[in-house]
């Protein structure tokens, strides 16, 4: 234990603070004098900063210390002997603090009676240490005076980190946006991000106005009197989908809506909770509804966060629509090839739904999976090509005829091979490698294995099955069970047998929607 000289130029004489101080900020005293424990604590009594009070943790030893600060990482400043059980176990903790617990918030004040074991200039150079105070100098003005820096400088730091944090909070939840493929899962991700922003459990809904049934997805951008709960996290779930205005227990958000003025505000406070009103360039207007106390919330960064939302909804609307425009054309072009082809009808819509579900039970991402839903469409498109007398024909072909046919491939390829458009590119490698076999004996290259491109092998299972269950002109339809029998049977011969055995364990998931096709 070491000997110091305490001297005090005043004690404090500050009335007791009636009012209960809730906060606290977390001060370690790491000293094996008990004494310098019970003046440091008489001297910081009734401290207090930015209307947090202090809250004390005791420690006599490096190891004891060690604990304290792993146990307690909002610690905010640890008042630090050098000799304690050993000359440098300060030093040591000081390290420990550093670089095994990664911890550069904490403030450490090194205070040490015996500067000869850790020489001032020595230690800042070598060690993070922020404060250097020898004992003969703890006196209450100075002891105030480095708790007020080490705080500001804590506090800092802590907005700092704090900031960097959400930072990175937003720039992760901004990248998740567009992940989802419906408009609902795309604002459940934004409830759902927006909840990452405080610090209880809160309670959310998002209500739109529009003027159409969004159960697909679709926004209208017109504005409308209508407001439709049409996403919801939480007891407000079972809202989806429905107006406020048939709502009772919403009724205090529908006057509110109804009576708000227009201000530079966004966040609006409410009996239960607040309402934050989203503005893009869509027309439309937006608000989210959260339940909870206002106080829990980080605003700043959901103020930045919804910067990026009202961006990312409107891009979202676009991205939607052109999809939208994208898909009727492409689903318009390959309904006119099938009626040209005399087939039963319903066969791309079918083999489209199949390939998503096919993929989706091969853990493609969902945008993927809508890729190759609307790309496997156009896997006959070079059949328009083919002469009439051939492909309508109710017989069987030719030899010769059969040859003709088998050019569908590369006429669909060569149709589709030069728009730079990622479903187009996707479609035309289908069209052209669907008929190749696993064992290399298909066409039209005689490609084998995986050299056959993933899609294509799937189309090829898909193709198969609902050719064989279906009539067609020249053929009646065969039962499932004889075309699972065949299937199975071209195992590694026509077909890939590992997608086979995805197919197999997975035939009422994929072929669940197109029974009634």
């Amino acid at each position: 234990m070491e000997n110091t000289d305490l001297t005090f130029d005043f004690l404090v004489d500050e009335e007791e603070v009636e009012e209960e101080i809730k906060e606290f900020y977390k001060i370690i005293i790491a000293d094996d004098d008990e004494e310098i424990h019970r003046v440091t604590k008489v001297i910081l009594r009734y401290f207090n900063f930015e209307g947090k009070a202090l809250e004390f943790i005791d420690t006599y030893s490096g190891e004891e210390t060690k604990i304290a600060l792993k146990e307690n990482p909002d610690t905010a400043i640890i008042f630090l002997d050098v000799v304690m059980e050993t000359s440098d176990s300060g030093l040591k903790v000081a390290k420990y603090l550093r670089d095994d617990l990664e911890n550069k918030l904490t403030r450490i004040v090194l205070r040490t009676g015996q500067p000869g074991e850790a020489p001032e200039e020595d230690v800042i150079r070598l060690y993070d240490i922020n404060d250097y105070r020898l004992k003969t100098e703890l006196t209450v003005k100075r002891l105030h005076t480095t708790l007020y820096s080490s705080l500001r400088n804590y506090r800092d730091l802590q907005t700092l980190e704090k900031n960097k944090r959400g930072l990175e909070k937003i720039i992760k939840a901004s990248a998740s946006l567009f992940e989802h493929n419906t408009l609902d899962d795309f604002l459940v991700t934004i409830l759902n991000e927006l909840s990452n922003f405080n610090y209880d459990p809160i309670e959310m809904l998002y209500i739109r106005e529009d003027n159409s049934d969004l159960s697909d997805g679709m926004v209208i951008l017109e504005q409308s009197s209508l407001n439709k709960v049409i996403a919801a996290t939480g007891k407000f779930s079972h809202f989806i989908n429905q107006e406020i205005e048939m709502i009772g227990e919403l009724n205090f958000i529908k006057q509110w809506i109804t009576n708000s003025e227009s201000s530079e505000e966004l966040i609006h406070e409410l009996d239960n909770g607040f309402i934050i009103e989203s503005r893009g360039k869509s027309h439309s207007n937006n608000y989210i509804y959260i339940e909870g106390k206002k106080a829990g919330l980080d605003f700043q960064l959901i103020n930045l966060f919804l910067s990026n939302f009202s961006i990312a909804l409107d891009n979202y609307i676009l991205n939607n629509m052109l999809q939208a425009t994208q898909k009727e054309i492409v689903f318009a072009l390959a309904e006119t090839v099938e009626s040209h082809f005399e087939e039963t009808g319903s066969h791309i819509k079918r083999i489209s739904e199949m390939m998503y579900q096919f993929s989706l039970c091969k853990r493609y991402s969902y945008g993927e999976c809508e890729l190759l839903k609307l790309a496997s469409t156009m896997h006959d498109l070079g059949k328009i090509a083919i002469p009439d007398k051939i492909l309508k024909k109710p017989g069987k072909l030719t030899e010769d005829e059969f040859e003709i046919m088998k050019t569908h491939t590369n006429h669909g390829y060569r149709i589709l091979k030069n728009p730079n458009l990622p479903v187009i590119k996707m479609a035309a490698e289908i069209a052209l490698n669907h008929h190749e076999k696993f064992d290399g004996t298909g066409y039209p290259a005689g490609k084998k294995g995986l050299d056959i491109p993933l899609n294509a092998r799937m189309m090829a299972i898909v193709d198969v099955f609902d050719a064989m269950t279906h009539k067609r002109i020249y053929k009646d339809a065969v039962p499932v069970e004889e075309t699972i029998g065949y299937i199975n049977s071209q195992r590694g011969m026509h077909f890939d047998p590992e997608l086979v055995d995805v197919f197999m364990n997975n035939l009422q998931k994929i072929t669940s929607g197109v029974k009634n096709m």
